[in-house]
C-alpha cells in the first residue's frame, strides 16, 4: 500500500479521538460537545477513506484496467461501485 505510514497515522490518531469521546461520555460532558467532537472524527474519517480509495485506484485498480484478464476488471469496477451505493445508503 502506497503512503502506508500515513494511512496508519491517521487512523491511529482517529482511534485516539475515539477514545477521547469515550472519555467525554465517561465525564458526562455536554452532550454537544461530544457531538461536534464525533462530527469532527467523521470528517477525518472520511479523509482518510478517500486516502485509503486514491491509493486502490491508482495501484489495484490501475493494475487490474490495465491486465489482460477480464474478471479481475470486473471485480474492480464492481467493488468500486459497491463502495459508491454504500456511501450514498449513508
Amino acid at each position: 500500500m502506497k503512503d502506508k505510514e500515513d494511512i496508519l497515522r491517521r487512523a491511529r490518531v482517529n482511534v485516539g479521538h475515539l477514545e477521547g469521546v469515550e472519555r467525554m461520555i465517561e465525564r458526562d460532558e455536554y452532550c454537544i460537545d461530544v457531538i461536534r467532537q464525533i462530527q469532527a472524527i467523521q470528517s477525518s474519517l472520511n479523509r482518510l477513506s478517500a486516502k485509503i480509495l486514491e491509493n486502490h485506484l491508482n495501484t489495484c485498480v490501475t493494475t487490474a484496467v490495465r491486465g489482460d484478464d477480464p474478471d479481475a476488471r470486473e471485480k474492480v469496477l464492481g467493488e468500486i461501485t459497491e463502495v459508491f451505493q454504500a456511501a450514498n445508503r449513508m
